[in-house]
């Protein structure tokens, strides 16, 4: 039984948004803004809806289309584009519009997961916490490591070590450091959005692959860090993504290099960390040992 519930006579439905960066949107289905008990103001003219919202005893997880105009209540193309608010979280609730109360009815809480833009348009699919049981936990096991290149994000995030061990025990880390590899630089040349160069660059090939840069001036400064689909030998970056905005000459950068899982290639060879490998390179494919009992092993 729920403690509170919202007065049915004069009931509307709120959602309260808030991004990873600490950025809260407040959005109400209800003709006028609502200031709640609490001063805060909920928005109503971004012109939001949403779908409506079941729960069931199986503890299947629920999901709802949250659909509002760009540009209004805080939200933007950009911003979207940019992974503001991706991994953002959502709370849902009714109140009363005669006497609206911040979460007086709780409906439930959401993670903000895929995206799409449509014209002018967002809409954001909210899946429900409970979708978290769902997910496959523990180890697998295959010829690539599963770990993160140094344990962490260029843009300061850390896993936890039950998650990611390449840089080796916290207490004494003795895999590669991110701070020792990370570059800075400034572009030179550009092609599109995801396409630039630095020719100052005089890594091998491929350094950079499977890394992760951001742009720290110029348009694209503050947008999260970017992963690198491939790097040429003459500087050039190719990433996987379009930066929000125009990359522009002159535009300095901070980036790592990658790693694409592999023992001897990456783990050995470049960054000299085979101690801390997590795959298992010696066990067969399923095409190698299918073969085996059908004579062509």
């Amino acid at each position: 039984m729920k403690s509170t519930v919202a007065d049915r006579e004069y009931i509307v439905y709120c959602v309260r948004i808030e991004s990873a960066g600490g950025s809260i949107v407040r959005l109400v289905a209800y003709p006028f803004d609502l200031t709640m008990s609490n001063g805060e103001v909920y928005k109503t003219d971004s012109g939001y809806q949403f779908t409506g919202f079941n729960a069931k005893n199986n503890l299947s997880p629920s999901v709802i289309d949250l659909e509002g105009i760009l540009a209004v209540a805080g939200v933007s193309r950009a911003d979207i584009m940019a992974g503001v608010w991706d991994d953002a979280r959502a709370y849902t609730f009714a109140t009363s519009w005669a006497a609206p109360v911040d979460d007086e009815e709780p409906i439930a809480k959401f993670i903000v997961g895929k995206v799409r833009l449509e014209d002018s348009r967002y809409v954001a699919e909210l899946m429900h916490l409970i979708d978290a049981v769902n997910q496959s936990v523990g180890r697998t096991f295959g010829p690539l490591c599963p770990w993160t290149l140094y344990d962490e994000t260029l843009d300061g995030e850390t896993l936890p070590y039950q998650q990611s061990r390449c840089t080796g025990p916290r207490s004494a880390p003795d895999g590669p450091s991110l701070a020792a590899d990370k570059v800075t630089g400034t572009v030179t040349h550009v092609t599109s959005r995801s396409v630039w160069r630095d020719s100052s660059r005089a890594e091998a090939a491929d350094h950079f692959g499977a890394g992760a840069m951001r742009f720290t001036s110029g348009n694209n400064s503050g947008v999260r860090s970017q992963e690198i689909k491939s790097h040429a030998a003459n500087g050039t970056i190719t990433l996987f993504l379009d930066m929000p905005y125009d990359i522009q000459v002159g535009d300095s950068y901070e980036m790592i290099p990658g790693c694409r899982k592999r023992f001897s290639e990456d783990c050995q060879t470049k960054h000299s960390n085979g101690i801390n490998f997590g795959g298992f390179p010696s066990v067969p494919a399923s095409s190698q040992y299918g073969k085996y009992g059908t004579g062509d092993a």
